[in-house]
């Protein structure tokens, strides 16, 4: 027996259910239960209204709960507050833990679950782009350097003809100084 708190199941009751009074896990006094056992029970799941009012409460109090560093009163203003939106009775621990988990659930879809390797092969991407773009400029500049490879053969081709053009009218004209210094000899 439990000082304080009367007679109660037998705990051998309770350990052994086969025993004489068959005795469900429910009906488990609050007392026998470990504080580890009910730290760790499932909350009841979100309705949709209460996520609504969540939502709407959150947007209210964003700014005064990013303004304090001890904000559990602002969770539980916010808990009032969601009680009188939907009549759905939540803590203000609740609503922390819930808002947690949609921000990390944001987060978390927001990046890339391999986020290393995605950058990797971002990378490898970039880097490929980069390479053909250097390649193209490559092929670009080729083009570029036999065009003006043509362009200075042709330049000397003509270059050329013009030397030869120049040379045979200096002969042309020494051929007409002879002529004309031979008639004034003569």
């Amino acid at each position: 027996m439990v000082p304080g708190l009367g007679p109660g199941p037998r705990l051998s009751t309770i350990l052994n259910p086969a025993g004489a009074s068959s005795m469900a896990a429910a009906e488990v006094p609050g007392y026998l239960v470990s504080p580890q056992t009910e730290k760790h029970r499932r909350a009841r799941n979100w309705t949709d209204a209460e996520m609504r009012g969540l939502m709407l409460i959150w947007e209210e109090f964003f700014d005064e709960l990013k303004q304090t560093k001890r904000n559990a009163k602002v969770y539980e203003k916010m808990a009032s507050k969601l009680f009188e939106m939907t009549g759905e009775r939540r803590l203000g621990e609740e609503i922390k833990i819930k808002i947690t988990n949609m921000t990390f659930q944001y987060r978390s879809e927001e990046r890339p679950v391999k986020k290393r390797k995605a950058q990797s092969c971002h990378l490898q991407r970039k880097k490929l782009r980069l390479l053909e773009a250097m390649l193209e400029e490559q092929r670009r500049l080729s083009r570029a350097m036999e065009e003006t490879c043509r362009e200075v053969r042709r330049v000397l081709d003509q270059q050329n003809i013009l030397q030869v053009q120049s040379l045979q009218l200096q002969e042309r004209m020494m051929s007409l100084l002879e002529k004309l210094i031979a008639k004034s000899s003569g």
